[in-house]
C-alpha cells in the first residue's frame, strides 16, 4: 500500500507544489491524484497537507493544520470523563480508548495522537464538554 488522496482532498495543490518527484497532479478544486510508479514514499506530502486528505502506507491521515502550520488535535480532559464511550464508539479514526484509573474507577477515555486528525467528531458529540479540538506545534505532535 502507498499514500493515496482521500475524498477530503479541497484541490489546493498543497502537496503537489511540495512532492520531490513530482508524483502528484491534478487540477484546482478537484481531487489530485498520487502516480504510485512515481512516488517515492517520502512522506512529504503526507506532511504538507493543511486539510487531512492523504492517508499513508499504514492507513493513518495527514493531520489537518491550523492556522500557521499549527496541527489540530483533540484532548480529553479527564477529570470530566463520563467514560460513556459515545467518543470511542463515533471516531472514525479509531483514536479513542478507554483507561481504567482504579480497580473501582469506570476510567477516562484517552486520544490516541499518532490516529487523531482533528476532524473534531468526538468533541461534537461529547456530552459532558470534555473533549476539545486544539491547534498544537507541529514538534507537540506526533
Amino acid at each position: 500500500m502507498s499514500y493515496r488522496i482521500t475524498e477530503d482532498c479541497v484541490g489546493c495543490g498543497a502537496c503537489a507544489k511540495k512532492c520531490p518527484e513530482n508524483a502528484i497532479t491534478g487540477q484546482p478544486k478537484s481531487r489530485y491524484e498520487i502516480d504510485s510508479l512515481f512516488c517515492s514514499e517520502c512522506g512529504t506530502c503526507f506532511k504538507t497537507c493543511p486539510r487531512g486528505a492523504i492517508m499513508d502506507p499504514q492507513g493513518r491521515r495527514s493531520p489537518k493544520k491550523g492556522k500557521k502550520g499549527m496541527v489540530i488535535r483533540a484532548k480529553i480532559d479527564e477529570s470530566m470523563c463520563a467514560a460513556c464511550k459515545t467518543c470511542l464508539m463515533n471516531c472514525p479514526h479509531e483514536a479513542v480508548r478507554v483507561v481504567r484509573r482504579g480497580l473501582f474507577s469506570g476510567g477516562s477515555c484517552q486520544v490516541d495522537p499518532e490516529k487523531c486528525d482533528g476532524c473534531g467528531q468526538c468533541s461534537r458529540l461529547c456530552i459532558v464538554g470534555a473533549l476539545k479540538v486544539n491547534e498544537v506545534s507541529p514538534e507537540d505532535a506526533p
